[in-house]
Parts: structure tokens; C-alpha cells; sequence
């Protein structure tokens, strides 16, 4: 927010009684909405504020002097793949969780997220918070607060701010390797995802290191794959066309490409999504926003594990096989 130039107020104070959430998804609600307001807030300001709604509830707001969204535009904000177009922002798409997930996390909470907004003059993000227990399961209560700092989350937010904003972006954290003079490992990798800022994003972490090839669709990945199978595949799970998990299948379905490690990107967090995915036949899942090192770590780790692989199963074929007596 100082980098931008915009004023940034944080009213706070002690809420009456504790609120359970869900620490990392809480962050994630939070700090998406902080990254929507300067993403779309060009000069002014943003204000944070957290108040008790009467006895049953919290209310959180995030307001700006920004952009603005259009009355025909406020009934779809939440959806799925719905960008306002022409809106003056500092960078055209966002990469982090977008606005779909931020309400179903807060959906999952037993809250509501409501939006309001006059275009040219600032919008008003409201998250209600329904304080107690009786809305969640007894299983997923625990009886002290995690306490600390912020998580690996904050860091991902931060960095992909840090992107629109003049002057010099954050440079990747060094991945470290057991064994520090272990050499990166090379190979080609074939990165699919329709935003367009994702993509640069993961070129510009990438491509010092990798051979990496670029396309905005699951149907234009399938047939890159096809016609140069690659050593990786980092794919988004939500895109038009061919979906990740679509993509998946068809990759494990042909046998050019069946073995081909398969790394997700997905805004879905939680044990069940990474199951879910895993269980489709994907080698990992990276949930967004990550930071540049976890990526990076896990890249390196799958194209090593392929290479071992690839290197197994041609001394595999070149062995002689023996009659039996």
C-alpha cells in the first residue's frame, strides 16, 4: 500500500469475545480482498475495519477509492471466470484466489460476503461472521486459538503485489537442495493457464531454470503434450475449454504422454481437493497463492523423480531377458 502510494487505515480493536475460524482460510479472505482493493485502487485510499454485529456476529469490512464496479456488474461478481471489463486497475487479471473462492470460504464459515459499489468512486467489501459454535461441526472446533504469526500465506499475497507496483519485483527464494553444489535439474515443462498474469508469473520463476512452453487452455496443452511430450506438466485446475482435471485424464489416457508427471494449481484448499486430485492420477497439488520457493522446490523435485524414472525403465528395456530353464 506505501509502495502504491495509497492511504491505508487498519480499525481493529479487541472484539468482545473469540470468533472461531479456520486460521488459513481466514487469511485468505482477508488478504484477497486487501489485493482486490489495491489491485483496482490507482490513487486514494483503503481501509480495513472489524466491529461486533451485535451479540451473534462480526462484520468485516474492506473499502476503497478505487474503480468501482457498475450496477449491472454487482449481481455476478462472485461468479467463476467473471471479469469486469475495461475496469482501470493495475494489472488486467489476478492471480490469487479471486472472488468465487474468497465466498465460499467465507460460505464455509457460516458467513456472507456482500459487496457494494458505485463505479468510479470506491467499493465495499462486508464479510459477516457468525460468532459461538452452533454452525459448525463439533469435530472441527478446538478449544484454544492458534496464535502467532501470519503463515507462508501472507508471503504469496504480498509477492504477487508486488508485481504491479513500480519498481524492482521479488525475486524468487532460493530453493535449498540436500546436498548445496546438487546442479538444478533441466527439463522442459509445459505450463497451461488461461490468466494471463499466472502465466507470466510462473515464466518469470521458471525460465531462468527450464525450457518452459506457455498455453492458455487445457485443449492447447493436450496437444502440445501430444506432439512434443514434455518432462512436466503445471496446469490450473479452473479454466475454460479442457479443465485441469480434464486435462489429467486425457493425459493419462495416452500412452505418449501417460507418463508424464502432472502438478496442479488449484485455489482449493483442503485435504479432500488434494485427494481428489491425487486420486485422478496427479503427481502433486500446489494450492494458490504459493510461494515462489515451494514452487520452484517442487518443480525441481518432479523432474528430478522423472528423470530417475525415465532412466529405470530404459535400462529396464535394454535388459536382457533370460529363457527360463
Amino acid at each position: 500500500m506505501e509502495r502504491a502510494g495509497l492511504d491505508y487505515t487498519v480499525d481493529c480493536p479487541p472484539l468482545p469475545g473469540p470468533v472461531h475460524v479456520d486460521r488459513e482460510s481466514w487469511e485468505k479472505v482477508v488478504l484477497n480482498l486487501l489485493s482486490n482493493a489495491l489491485k483496482f485502487t490507482l490513487d486514494g485510499r483503503v481501509a480495513v475495519a472489524l466491529r461486533a454485529d451485535g451479540d451473534d456476529a462480526v462484520e468485516l469490512t474492506v473499502a476503497d477509492t478505487g474503480a468501482g464496479i457498475a450496477a449491472e456488474e454487482l449481481p455476478r461478481l462472485f461468479e467463476r471466470f467473471h471479469r469486469i471489463a475495461g475496469a482501470r486497475a493495475r494489472s488486467t487479471e489476478g492471480s490469487g484466489i479471486g472472488l468465487a473462492m474468497t465466498r465460499e470460504l467465507v460460505t464455509l464459515h457460516g458467513g456472507t460476503i456482500t459487496a457494494a459499489s458505485t463505479a468510479g468512486a470506491g467499493t465495499t467489501f462486508t464479510v459477516r461472521i457468525p460468532t459461538g459454535t452452533a454452525h459448525l461441526a463439533p469435530d472441527r472446533v478446538a478449544d484454544t486459538a492458534s496464535g502467532g504469526a501470519p503463515t507462508a500465506t501472507s508471503e504469496a499475497f504480498v509477492g504477487e503485489a508486488l508485481r504491479w507496483l513500480p519498481g524492482p519485483a521479488p525475486a524468487p527464494a532460493p530453493v535449498v537442495e540436500e546436498g548445496a553444489d546438487a546442479p538444478v535439474s533441466a527439463g522442459r515443462i509445459l505450463v497451461a493457464d488461461d490468466n494471463a498474469d499466472m502465466r507470466e508469473y510462473l515464466q518469470r520463476l521458471l525460465a531462468d531454470r527450464y525450457e518452459v512452453q506457455l498455453v492458455e487452455d487445457g485443449k492447447s496443452a493436450l496437444t502440445a503434450a501430444r506432439e512434443r511430450p514434455p518432462d512436466l506438466v503445471v496446469t490450473d485446475i479452473m479454466m475454460p475449454v479442457l479443465d485441469g482435471m480434464e486435462l489429467l485424464a486425457a493425459l493419462r489416457g495416452d500412452r505418449r504422454t501417460a507418463g508424464v508427471p502432472v502438478l496442479l494449481l488449484s485455489a482449493r484448499a483442503g485435504e479432500e481437493a488434494a485427494i481428489e486430485g491425487l486420486g485422478a492420477g496427479a503427481d502433486d497439488y500446489l494450492v494458490k497463492p504459493f510461494s515462489a520457493a515451494e514452487l520452484v522446490a517442487r518443480v525441481n523435485a518432479h523432474l528430478k523423480l522423472g528423470r530417475v524414472r525415465r532412466d529405470a525403465e530404459a535400462r529396464f528395456t535394454a535388459m536382457p531377458i533370460w529363457p527360463r530353464p
